[in-house]
Formats: structure tokens, C-alpha cells, sequence
């Protein structure tokens, strides 16, 4: 059994400078889509999200981004190791394009994403999940874990959460039970976070860059993202288009990145599948 993590919840932390928040641990988690094609045959679709976890904030996001992030800070005068980067990104044909930051003290989540060509932000309040806890228990990740159920985003969630960790964050915007949550998955089996490391920090949680992003609120970017990703082609306003840019990186519809007005259009081999429906 693992031993209990204990982590101090002081005012001096919850006031840290906004660009540089202090991490203490990473949790790497493996996300799982699955689906039935165009042609009727059953996909699993594998992506992998990180989310750091400090004193009072955490903030999960691709683990290739992370990996980026990781980079500028650890390397900063480094620009062909940061470029590097930067092109994995871009290659990364199962990119999760959310990047969730949980606030405790304001109570807020924040999202920055994309619906091209242009990146988004909206606010919503922390902790909108009402989870019913259970007696069953698991073991995820080499820890005991705890099941509990709720609703969001128009699914039923199944999570289990880990009280030896206790801090109430976990993948994605699932938040706000009495230990990290280390897996969840929904009632129709089509979405699943399993964690698959738990780690010391390394690196600090910058915060959102929100510079260039739109502001808009929850339910009409749910609505306009699911709609857009039916068909990004079709959808995409032409009147929008400044510049287009095609980086091919070697053989195949997958081994290039197309980029609007500087924003990347991901279109997924196996068709979208929105983890929100309401």
C-alpha cells in the first residue's frame, strides 16, 4: 500500500504569482475514446493528459503540451529544443485540445480551446459535480481508490478517487471529491481516464495564456465546438481564411498539420466524439 501524501493548504501558496504557481505532483493519465466509424467498425482512440497539482490550483492539459511547457522552463534560450517541441505538437495526431485550469480559492474553472481558427475562453464554477459516494473499492495506479458517481456535461460519470491523496482534482473538469480522482469513466463506456503515473512535480503550472483567445460562455462554446467538429471542413468560415499553412513531416494524410490564420485544424482520423453533449 501506498503511503498517505500529505499536502499543506496555505494562504502564502494560494497567493502565488499567477505566471508561476508552484506544482507539488503530476498525475499522467491515459484517455481512452471509444466509438464505431464510418463504416460501422468499433475504434479506441488513445490520448494522454497530465495534470499538475499545487497547493490550491492544478491544471491539466495534452501531455505534449506539457511537455513543451516543460521545455520553455527548463530551457528557455534553447529555441531549435523548444521548436522541437513545438513540432511534436503539431504531429500529435490524438491531441487533447482542452486546457483546463481549477482554481480552489476563486472557485472557477477556466478552459482554453479551440475552435478554428480561433482559441476560446470561458469561466464556469468549480465543484458543479454532485457526486453520490459508494462503499466499493478499487485499486488504480497501485493506490486504494473509492468509487463515487455523478453528472456532467449531459453523461453519467463513474470515478474513483484515491482519499491517500487527498486533494479534490482530477482529469479533465472532474473535481471535487474527498481524493484525487485516478479513473472515470462514463455510463455508455464511450470515455475513460485511467491514471497511469503519480509523480513528484518537476516543473512549475504556468498559467493560461488567454492573450489572443475569445471569450465566450460555457453552454455556447459546447454547442458551437460540437457543431464545428461534425465536419471542420464544411464548417469552416471562408471568409475567416487570412492564411492557410501545410507542414508535412513525411508519408500519409496523418503526417502533416495544417494550420488557419496560425491556429492549428486537427481533424480526427475516427471523427469527434464530445465528452460534453449538454
Amino acid at each position: 500500500m501506498k503511503h498517505v501524501i500529505f499536502l499543506f493548504i496555505s494562504l502564502c501558496c494560494a497567493s502565488l504569482s499567477q505566471a508561476q504557481e508552484t506544482a507539488l505532483y503530476e498525475c499522467l493519465y491515459r484517455y481512452e475514446v471509444n466509438g464505431t466509424d464510418q463504416n460501422g467498425q468499433p475504434f479506441s482512440d488513445i490520448y494522454n493528459g497530465l495534470l499538475q497539482i499545487g497547493a490550491a490550483q492544478a491544471k491539466f492539459q495534452d501531455y505534449t503540451a506539457f511537455q513543451s511547457d516543460s521545455v520553455e522552463q527548463i530551457h528557455p534560450d534553447d529555441a531549435e529544443l523548444q521548436e522541437e517541441y513545438t513540432v511534436k505538437i503539431l504531429k500529435n495526431p490524438y491531441y487533447f485540445d482542452q486546457t483546463v485550469y481549477q482554481n480552489l480559492p476563486k472557485g472557477k474553472t477556466t478552459v482554453l480551446s479551440v475552435i478554428t481558427p480561433d482559441y476560446y475562453v470561458y469561466t464556469e464554477d468549480l465543484n458543479t459535480i454532485s457526486w453520490t459516494l459508494a462503499e466499493d473499492t478499487d485499486t488504480i495506479c497501485g493506490y486504494p481508490c473509492r468509487k463515487a458517481m455523478g453528472t456532467y456535461g449531459g453523461r453519467t460519470w463513474t470515478a474513483w478517487y484515491a482519499e491517500d491523496i487527498p486533494v479534490s482534482f482530477g482529469p479533465w473538469k472532474l473535481i471535487g471529491l474527498p481524493g484525487l480522482i485516478l479513473e472515470a469513466s462514463d455510463s455508455e463506456n464511450i470515455h475513460r481516464f485511467t491514471a497511469i503515473s503519480f509523480r513528484k512535480a518537476k516543473v512549475g503550472i504556468r498559467a493560461l495564456d488567454t492573450d489572443n483567445a475569445l471569450s465566450i460562455t460555457r453552454d455556447k462554446f459546447v454547442k458551437a465546438k460540437n457543431l464545428f467538429e461534425k465536419d471542420p471542413m464544411k464548417n469552416l468560415p471562408i471568409e475567416a481564411i487570412s492564411e492557410m499553412e501545410v507542414r508535412k513531416f513525411g508519408e500519409g494524410a496523418q503526417a502533416k498539420s495544417i494550420s488557419i490564420n496560425g491556429v492549428p485544424l486537427r481533424l480526427h482520423p475516427n471523427g469527434y466524439v464530445p465528452l460534453e453533449i449538454q
